[in-house]
């Protein structure tokens, strides 16, 4: 299988898990404390919403260096690069165990090292989308 295919198909099961993780977290609490379904629906659109809060800053580009003037008298008008930190990210070096277990499923098969998937910043987002998804569908196919 492709590289590429890899890419997708471990993005896929990755945010597809991380969904369904979601929702059956919060809807454990929203049967038994709630009103079941129409609790649910609130609870994953508030929790949709916290999430691709968090995805959408976690996707945005590192900004630009900032330029500033150059204190030594030797280099008059020389400019060095002083670079910003991110805002927020979820990347890291490490494999998380759960990623490590889904990298060993059917498609994958741990073909794909950890450096060569997606990152998790843009799984986030999208696991936010999906999550917003099954609250929308809640609302306009099962009509809760």
């Amino acid at each position: 299988m492709h590289n590429r295919w890899l890419r997708l198909a471990e993005f896929a099961v990755w945010t597809a898990g991380a969904t369904a993780a979601v929702v059956a977290t919060t809807a454990v609490p929203s049967f038994l404390f709630g009103s079941g379904l129409l609790t649910l629906k609130y609870v994953l659109f508030v929790v949709g919403v916290l999430l691709f809060g968090l995805g959408s800053f976690a996707i945005q580009p590192e900004s630009p260096a900032q330029l500033r003037p150059e204190q030594s008298p030797s280099d008059r008008g020389a400019t060095t690069r002083i670079p910003r930190p991110r805002q927020f990210s979820t990347e890291g070096t490490d494999e998380f165990g759960v990623e490590a277990r889904l990298a060993e499923l059917p498609p994958m098969r741990g073909r794909l090292p950890f450096d060569d998937r997606v990152g998790r910043d843009a799984k986030l987002f999208v696991t936010s989308l999906l999550v917003l998804a099954v609250s929308a569908a809640l609302e306009f196919v099962v009509g809760v």
